[in-house]
This record gives C-alpha cells, sequence and structure tokens, in this order.
C-alpha cells in the first residue's frame, strides 16, 4: 500500500497519478537526466530540461541506499520558482504531488519542498553512466531522484524521496477531498479515521476515485474492494501480502486492530461515494499490475 518505503516494493510498474494514465513517456538518457512536466491541477505549465544551467556535486547519506551516496544535482526551489512563476512565500502556500514513472505519487505541502536541501539528482557519480541499483527489487531511479540534503529531511515518510521521477504538480487539497474523503459522514465516524489512515499510508500507491498512485490497483473503480473480497482476508492481506504470495506491496504489520477496522470502514463508506473524475489531458489506460 505504500512505497515500502517503495525499495522492496518496486519493479518497474507503470506510470500514472491522479489523472495521469498511460501517458506520454519523459526523455530518459540514463546519468543525462530527463524532461521533468510541471502542471498545476491537469494543466501542464512547463517542461524542463534537466540538468539546465548549474549544476552541484552533492554527496548524502541515502536511506534507500543505506549508505553515503554522490550524485550530481540541481536545487530544487529555483526550478519551482521558474517553471510555476511564483515566489517561495507562494509556493510554500501550495500542496503539490510529486509523481514518478512507475505510479509512485507522493503528496508534499509547498513549506517542505522549498526548502533548502531538496535536489535533483539526475547523475550518480560512482556508477555514471548507469545508477546503482535501489533494494532487492534492483530498480534504476534514473533518470532523476529527488534528494534531501539536511540531517533532518532523513524522514522518507515526511520527506518524500521519488525515483524515476516525471512530473511536479500544485494540486488543490479540496478536490482530492472531494473525490477521496467519505464526506457526509459525522466526524467521529470511524470512516474518518480508516481515511487520515490511508492518505498517511496507502494513497502514495493506491488511488480511490482515480484520486492517488497507480502502482497498486485502484480500490474503489468500477468496483470497491469490499464488493469483491472478505474483510477478514483483506485485512490479513494488508497486514502481510508475502504470507499470501510474492508480491510488491510491503508487510504493515505495525498496524493495529483498531486501525485495521477503521481502514476497512473507510472503504466501506467510499463503496456509495463512487466518482468518476473528469479526465485530464494525459489520461490513458495504464493501470497498476498487481491486484490486491
Amino acid at each position: 500500500m505504500s512505497r515500502w518505503n517503495r525499495t522492496t516494493v518496486m519493479m518497474v510498474a507503470v506510470a500514472l497519478v491522479l489523472m495521469g494514465g498511460g501517458c506520454e513517456a519523459p526523455d530518459v538518457a540514463s546519468g543525462d537526466g530527463a524532461t521533468l512536466i510541471f502542471a498545476q491541477g491537469s494543466e501542464e505549465v512547463a517542461r524542463k530540461k534537466i540538468p539546465e544551467g548549474p549544476t552541484e556535486q552533492v554527496s548524502v547519506d541515502d536511506p534507500y541506499y543505506e549508505k553515503t551516496k554522490t550524485f550530481r544535482a540541481v536545487p530544487l526551489l529555483p526550478l519551482l520558482q521558474e517553471a510555476f512563476g511564483m515566489t517561495s512565500a507562494e509556493l510554500e502556500r501550495q500542496d503539490f504531488v510529486l509523481e514518478a514513472i512507475d505510479g509512485y505519487a507522493a503528496p508534499v505541502t509547498g513549506a517542505r519542498l522549498s526548502e533548502p536541501g531538496a535536489y535533483l539528482a539526475f547523475q550518480d557519480m560512482e556508477y555514471s553512466p548507469r545508477w546503482e541499483t535501489i533494494g532487492p527489487g534492483q530498480v534504476d531511479p534514473a533518470p532523476l531522484y529527488l534528494i534531501w540534503t539536511e540531517e533532518h529531511q532523513r524522514d522518507t515518510a515526511t520527506y518524500p524521496r521519488p525515483w524515476q521521477l516525471r512530473r511536479i504538480i500544485i494540486t488543490s487539497p479540496e478536490s482530492s477531498r472531494e473525490l477521496s474523503a467519505p464526506l457526509g459522514l459525522d466526524k467521529g465516524h470511524e470512516a474518518w479515521a480508516g481515511y487520515e489512515l490511508f492518505q498517511a499510508r496507502c494513497v502514495q500507491c493506491h488511488a480511490i476515485n482515480r484520486s492517488g498512485g497507480r502502482v497498486g490497483p485502484e480500490l474503489n473503480l468500477p468496483m470497491n474492494i469490499t464488493e469483491y473480497r472478505e474483510r477478514e482476508q483483506t485485512l490479513r492481506f494488508i497486514q502481510n501480502a508475502q504470507a499470501f504470495r510474492y508480491s510488491q506491496m510491503p508487510a504493515f504489520d505495525d498496524l493495529s486492530q483498531a486501525q485495521l477496522d477503521s481502514l476497512w470502514s473507510y472503504l466501506e463508506a467510499m463503496r456509495d461515494r463512487k466518482k468518476q473524475p473528469q479526465a485530464g489531458p494525459e489520461d490513458g489506460s495504464g493501470e497498476a499490475t498487481e491486484a490486491m
């Protein structure tokens, strides 16, 4: 449901997130960077070749490689300012989604994304022109890998590090909430706790009403998962998918029974809240390769 933190999770799946789809692939030249797309909602506002202009050699204690790595990279903030035509203060007030080629979709606040320390790595200095692969799945992070250089930015849950980065999107929290929240339920309803859990642990790889990642399957359209999967077996699968089959999905054995119950309550609530979002310009037929 999450990206393992992606390392145990990936082989390369499909492209897509939010309203993207089996869409146009970015320019990829391992070690040479790529074209990065910038969008506001479904509207593309800029494309930039990375690298473009001055570059830096950056060494970081990388949590995915679990060692110090050295990359050739460019700072992210100036790219965001130029692409979106916003000041740093304006960017801080936005909400973003970082979309990867494999379908991973990482939400992040503008305040966080605008921090010093965010870089786009386009070359692995120790392995150039190739990249050292990541994790047991031997994933190639090329062509672009978001890295963070400050000590307090090592937490991958709060400082996401998508590899194979293809698009940075300014998104509206209201539009996402309209598609994926159990609207209409009392605020004390268990489904709201499940919604918060889904947003924290699942939305990077799974979508509800096409809002979210596409590494794993869509869970509400055209059928809600609670309409074709039995409760207890599904919750056991969430806790440890590997016990059922070899899977890209990581274990969530840290979730309590109460959390699992709230997650199921949320999924049940969304069964009566199916919505087809308006297709964006890059919407297509690309889907996750693994069913739950």
